[in-house]
């Protein structure tokens, strides 16, 4: 039974990560898809290999923040039990995903694995189950950076806007160019975070199955999983996504894709370096809101923003009711569970 659950985990990590890439993935491509700076191949290809690349830049510091420090692992606690309550959690992260992405709203990966991390643990020890000084870290942070991305993406664009009144049109090849680099750079910032979100599920099970403890180092091939799963996502799962943040939420302009990708690679950045898991959804639409707020306040769609906006505020506290439900469920179970 221990080595299905493990197997189990590892599977339900893998679909999170796909639904991460689904998402997230599809948050990040739909501004050069719009602009028509690449095409939709071009773009999906230039993601997936940069997020692959990003799984192994800025070490691993978001998942030892996810996984040694988020959940209190008791001891003494037999492993099929700590794997039972580790599948509930991953099961009601990938589970809320799922349902945001059948809606085509862009929610936070990070939002539903915290949510689900504490709603299991709690659910199975209480409120002992989780540090609290370091949720409510990472929960105000989560709320903190999209209202900064909104603020850097307007910035930027105004300070972009006022720029251009000076230069020619031929300039516009240039925005062009500046918008690939910056996806790039989006795109590598969002796998060195969202893979490690992956990664630290992992690692836990692999902690929970050994009674060692978590990997001084989570081994290169885990890595390498988590990446290959958000790639995959993003090539087969994305075309919603890109829809709603590329189309329905505002129509992009050149300026508008450079100033929000460069935002969302900045903060993602110190996020990952600094050990905090990161929304990168959250930061690319709130940075593409505050790029528009600066040029054409009139074609955002604040309908769209109000639904994203209030799936944002339910996707913790939903993944974590629905990982403690599964805990719940499986503690009731006596082959499962003793």
């Amino acid at each position: 039974m221990t080595s299905f659950l493990f197997w189990m985990i590892i599977a339900l990590a893998v679909a999170f990560g796909m639904t991460n890439g689904f998402i997230v993935g599809g948050s990040l491509v739909s501004a050069v898809i719009t602009t028509r700076a690449l095409t939709p191949l071009a773009a999906l290809l230039c993601v997936a290999v940069c997020e692959m690349g990003g799984v192994f830049l800025f070490g691993q510091h978001v998942a030892r923040m996810l996984g040694q420090q988020l959940v209190l692992f008791p001891s003494g606690e037999a492993p099929a039990r700590l794997l039972a309550i580790l599948a509930s959690a991953a099961a009601g992260a990938l589970g809320w995903n799922l349902v945001m992405w059948r809606m085509a709203l862009p929610t936070s990966s990070g939002h539903a694995l915290v949510g689900g991390l504490a709603g299991s643990f709690v659910g199975a020890y209480g409120l002992a189950g989780v540090h609290w000084g370091v949720f409510g870290r990472i929960f105000v942070l989560l709320g903190v950076m999209p209202l900064i991305g909104s603020f850097t993406g307007y910035g930027l664009a105004r300070g972009g806007y006022w720029v251009g009144e000076f230069l020619a049109p031929s300039w516009g090849r240039v925005f062009r160019g500046a918008e690939i680099c910056a996806l790039g750079g989006a795109a590598l910032t969002h796998g060195s975070n969202d893979g490690q979100k992956t990664m630290a599920m992992i690692a836990l099970a692999m902690a929970a199955r050994s009674s060692t403890g978590l990997p001084s180092v989570i081994p290169w091939p885990v890595a390498l999983l988590c990446g290959t799963a958000l790639a995959v996502g993003l090539i087969f799962g994305s075309r919603r996504i890109i829809r709603s943040v590329g189309q329905r939420l505002y129509r992009v302009q050149p300026l508008q894709a450079v100033c929000a990708q460069t935002s969302t690679m900045l903060l993602v950045g110190i996020c990952s370096v600094a050990g905090y898991p990161m929304s990168s959804s959250q930061l690319i639409s709130t940075s593409l809101l505050g790029a528009g707020v600066a040029v054409h306040p009139r074609g955002i769609r604040w309908d769209l923003v109000g639904e994203i906006g209030l799936a944002w505020l339910i996707t913790l506290p939903m993944s974590g009711l629905l990982a403690a439900s599964a805990v719940w469920m499986t503690q009731r179970m006596a082959h499962v569970v003793p």
